[in-house]
């Protein structure tokens, strides 16, 4: 999903700037964006590529992986002596550096023993799951590389962020929130989506949908027409065998299905279905529920949003011919206006849970420049009757709702705040409040975590500001982008409460926040755009 702000003049902007930056000049020397360095004739990331890390054709050694520049054992692996080992798997070092099995034995989770429990495989004298062994991935001896995981015998990254002004993608493994190198990917990377070991990635300046395998980011194994030129892709659902692209601008919901792998390795998509969602509608974000879509319409401002402010309900009973059903208004709602003026729910996100589906409202004054008028806000939606009710996060920590997630059973909506921004810097946050998180169980605000960039002082004092983002789920973590300066924040739900685990605001933190996005310091901003947890 995408969208730093509601008004479209941002995106618009950020996506001709972007652009012109990866277009360059005609001279015949390689030009990188923001995070990448030349090598050779490649644009490389120094901070996270193994093949170059720290230098160009510095190469970390086998098991080694490459974070922050500097060359260190991968995930799962220790230190003993000059190697890095799996002290779980390691016959030489089972358990602890030095403590050999004993000659017929096998190590197995760290322990010694006669032979290979049910559900692992020997290779030499080590006993692995091929399933989920990062060392071991589907066959003895096939190592992932950099910071990926093992999904089920195949290499890939847990999470995928997308960077809108510079065209990259970026992959993270969960649990130890560590970066792989960022990869150049497109111009207009805008809406991101996963199935099968394939990242989906909606490119809204080439107007395509374009695949790249999750553990190989840089590579383009299949592109797809999304129809028209000037298409603004927003959101990405994947239903088997199905694919649905949402367009905010031609107002349109795109179906594709999967008919056999392409030749570069993607899914083999096709275009098989579409339907409008009327004029002025600008849809936003997919929700599905049983049959039916639900889909939130903002609405335009040239049409003074009167075709906005709405739900709109997509029979998908048969996918290939999707059906508007009804809308759902949400001009009834107590919105709760600051000083009982104008504010619109214009809604940005929602999601289906057994209550309901539950849409995030930013709330905002169109009239005055998009600013919140009325705290951020959820509508559920039942169902059965198309009934709505209104659910208040409260003012104080919540302003210009933009996300909505669901962790077990509760829903994490983030908050992208009241931004103030530097139009003459390129959009760059200049004051931001309310941007954070904020945990709802049973319709009532429970907790929240305020994003904080861990300096103070403002931009004018090298202090980039966090505004909140899209979100990702993996377990009990939350994956938060910042659309102002590209970072994401880790934070885990825990009884009832937010704990950070990669931030800048708490003592139980294990790090600051992810530098996913490099910011671009012609422009003072990066829009850590969409992030995705692949399965």
């Amino acid at each position: 999903m995408s969208r730093p702000l509601p008004d479209a003049r941002l995106a618009l902007l950020l996506s001709a700037l972007s652009a012109a930056l990866l277009t360059g000049c005609p001279e015949e020397k390689v030009l990188c964006t923001s995070g990448l360095d030349v090598c050779g004739a490649e644009c490389v990331d120094l901070q996270g590529d193994p093949s170059n890390c720290g230098a160009c054709g510095t190469a970390c050694g086998s098991g080694e992986t490459c974070q922050a520049g500097v060359c260190g054992c991968q995930p799962g692996t220790e230190v003993c002596g000059d190697a890095c080992v799996a002290l779980a798997s390691d016959p030489l070092n089972c358990g602890a550096c030095g403590a050999a099995c004993p000659s017929g034995q096998v190590c197995e989770s760290g322990s010694c023993r006669e032979g290979c429990s049910a559900g692992a495989e020997r290779c030499g004298d080590s006993c692995v799951v091929l399933a989920n062994d990062p060392l071991n991935c589907g066959a003895c001896g096939a190592v992932c590389p950099d910071v990926q995981s093992c999904h089920s015998g195949r290499c890939m990254y847990d999470v995928v962020t997308a960077c809108y002004t510079n065209g990259q993608l970026v992959g993270i493994q969960a649990g130890t929130d560590r970066m792989g190198p960022r990869r150049q990917f497109g111009s207009g990377v805008q809406a991101l989506a996963a199935w099968d070991g394939v990242v989906l990635v909606a490119d809204a300046a080439r107007s395509v949908l374009s695949q790249a395998p999750a553990g190989a980011l840089g590579t383009v194994a299949e592109e797809d027409s999304l129809g028209a030129v000037a298409a603004s892709p927003n959101d990405i659902l994947v239903d088997p065998p199905y694919v649905y692209v949402l367009d905010s601008v031609n107002n349109t919901l795109q179906v594709l299905k999967r008919e056999g792998a392409s030749q570069g390795g993607g899914l083999g998509l096709r275009t098989v279905g579409q339907v409008n969602l009327g004029a002025n509608t600008s849809p936003q974000a997919i929700a599905k529920r049983g049959d039916t879509f639900y889909i939130p319409l903002f609405g335009t401002a040239g049409s003074d949003f009167k075709q906005g402010n709405a739900v709109a309900r997509v029979s998908v009973s048969d996918p290939e011919k999707p059906r508007l059903v009804d809308t759902v208004p949400l001009t009834g709602l107590d919105l709760k206006s600051f000083d009982g003026g104008t504010t619109m729910a214009l809604p940005y996100a929602a999601v289906a849970v057994d209550a309901g589906v539950y849409v995030a409202l930013t709330n905002l004054n169109p009239a005055n420049d998009y600013l919140p008028n009325g705290p951020g806000m959820l509508a559920r939606i039942d169902p059965a009757d198309g009934g709505v009710h209104a659910i208040d996060l409260g003012a104080k920590d919540c302003l210009n709702a933009g996300d909505v997630r669901a962790v077990g059973d509760q829903l994490v909506v983030s908050c992208l705040g009241e931004a103030v921004f530097d139009t003459a810097s390129g959009y760059r946050a200049k004051a931001v409040r309310a941007t954070g998180l904020v945990l709802v169980k049973d319709d009532k605000p429970v907790a929240s975590y305020a994003l904080s960039p861990g300096c103070t002082g403002g931009p004018e004092n090298g202090c980039d500001l966090a505004v909140g983002g899209r979100l990702a789920v993996v377990g009990n973590a939350v994956y938060v982008t910042d659309v102002n300066a590209g970072r994401v924040f880790v934070v885990e739900v825990r009884d009832g409460q937010f704990v950070e685990r990669r931030g800048n605001s708490t003592p139980q933190a294990k790090g600051p926040a992810l530098d996913a996005c490099p910011v671009d310091s012609r422009r003072g901003i990066s829009n850590a755009i969409d992030i995705v947890a692949v399965p």
